[in-house]
């Protein structure tokens, strides 16, 4: 009886999460949630201008203010998967004069846990050009080291994605009126994307 009792205990099925479903979970929690890239303003599509033009007006008609405060993500996300599954049973078997006795002990637990570091940044609106240009300079640190033409024509690149977003930023702002905020699209987030 207690070999068929150690048995039954050890033979119970773990907690499977593979790091593919983890990684497409959060995958799948950044799509969703609407996220509107504020990098590259530059080479937006049409699309991609409109789509900014409407995050940004809902913003504005949340926090009712021509400049409000905005976050962004601002940098790489990065996320732990810890999945820990442990098992213990013990069993005594035993007689004393008067009865039988048989003893059961049974210990048991499961983790499973994700973490995700999530990297915001908040300002005002008229600072997002300069938010999201230290974003790329972060990324691109080693290439912005050399002195040659490659490093020209980037720090050139970057230059002129901050202006044209500064020119939409402060469009946006200066036509802000709130009159246009009657039913307003629900707040997505912005977000700096890596080339």
């Amino acid at each position: 009886m207690a070999v068929a009792f150690l048995t039954g205990c050890s033979d119970r099925p773990q907690v499977a999460t593979t790091i593919p479903q983890a990684m497409a979970s959060i995958q799948d929690s950044l799509a969703r949630s609407g996220a509107v890239s504020v990098s590259h303003a530059a080479s937006w599509t049409p699309e991609q201008a409109t789509r900014f033009e409407q995050d940004v007006q809902a913003v504005q008609c949340s926090q009712q203010r021509s400049d409000p405060v905005v976050g962004v993500l601002a940098g790489t996300v990065t996320g732990t998967l810890s999945v820990q599954f442990t098992q213990g049973a013990q069993a005594t078997v035993g007689a004393l004069t008067t009865a039988p006795t048989i003893g059961a002990e049974l210990s048991g637990s499961r983790t499973h846990g994700q973490s995700l570091t999530v990297p915001l940044s908040y300002a005002p609106l008229s600072s997002l050009p300069d938010v999201e240009m230290s974003r790329q300079i972060g990324y691109e640190t080693e290439l912005l080291a050399q002195n040659d033409d490659t490093r020209h024509q980037e720090a050139a690149r970057l230059i002129q994605d901050r202006e044209e977003l500064r020119a939409h930023v402060a469009e946006l702002i200066a036509n802000w009126d709130m009159a246009q905020c009657a039913p307003h699209a629900p707040v997505a987030p912005l977000v700096g994307v890596r080339r």
